[in-house]
């Protein structure tokens, strides 16, 4: 079995996961992902025999729309926040990357599409989502999976990437799981 279908069956343990991942494939959204902590930390949990959804505090959903303006676009974020919320019981965190480099208030050159912010993200095995319904499972994971199924913490190096942040996100992390191998940041 591949990595990728390992990892498939892995996250299709995880109901809730696959119940908001086929209400927001209904919603057709551009060039969207759920991704970040919901799907590694599946994994992490199910290595550690818990619950799928144990530790996870929010939902992160991000898409890529150009045909809105920047006000439109944080608007429909927010209506969709509050949809997923209501609907889901659980806190969502949702981006239209397009316009993110806005958002975050610095200098920060454009995404290109959902899986460019992606792969700015603070560690690989942050970098990863997935997209479709649980009977068709889309992964994107640039760096691919075996950090995430060695626990193996790695940053990303780049100029929207910070140590303090790679460290803060590494302890919130450790707090949360065991037996994490946790790469340090350097000066690179």
């Amino acid at each position: 079995m591949t990595d990728e279908a390992r990892f498939i069956e892995l996250l299709q343990k995880n109901e809730k996961l696959m119940e908001m991942l086929d209400f927001i494939d209904q919603l057709n959204l551009k060039d969207y992902y759920l991704a970040a902590g919901c799907v590694f930390q599946t994994i992490w949990n199910l290595q550690e025999e818990q619950e799928p959804m144990a530790h996870i505090h929010d939902i992160d959903l991000v898409y890529y729309d150009l045909t809105n303006s920047y006000n439109t676009a944080k608007a429909r974020d927010k209506e969709l926040e509050t949809l997923l919320n209501e609907r889901f019981a659980l806190e969502f965190d949702v981006h239209n990357e397009a316009y993110m480099h806005q958002w975050k208030g610095r200098n920060l050159k454009p995404y290109q599409s959902t899986e460019d912010a992606m792969c700015r993200w603070i560690a690989t095995v942050h970098a990863v989502g997935i997209r479709g319904n649980r009977q068709q499972l889309t992964v994107f994971a640039l760096f691919g999976l075996t950090d995430i199924f060695e626990r193996h913490i790695r940053p990303i190096y780049h100029f929207d990437n910070s140590k303090s942040l790679y460290d803060t996100k590494c302890a919130k992390w450790q707090a949360r799981f065991s037996d994490l191998k946790i790469e340090r940041w350097t000066n690179k």
